[in-house]
């Protein structure tokens, strides 16, 4: 069975980046990741956020001032980690 990982789908790039940046300083644990095939977004980015750190990233997201976002979808994660590995 695969893993899960969840993406925070956002509006552009620079909102993806000021919510990365803004998840960072509250603590969390996200990575700028593409926005996976079969998903609508307006831009490509989304960020990344393990099972394990959900709960901490959701906690942030609804704390005031933070950047706005689309959605926060559940799927098997999409990463592979022999991509580009040529040794």
């Amino acid at each position: 069975m695969a893993e899960k990982a969840y993406y925070i789908l956002v509006e552009s790039s620079t909102t993806g980046m000021a919510l990365y940046q803004a998840l960072r300083a509250a603590g969390c644990v996200a990575r700028i990741s593409p926005v996976p095939r079969g998903l609508q977004a307006c831009c490509g980015v989304s960020l990344l956020v393990k099972p394990e750190h959900i709960d901490d990233v959701r906690a942030a997201l609804d704390q005031p001032g933070m950047p706005p976002y689309e959605d926060v979808v559940e799927l098997e994660n999409q990463i592979n980690p022999r991509r580009d590995v040529f040794c």
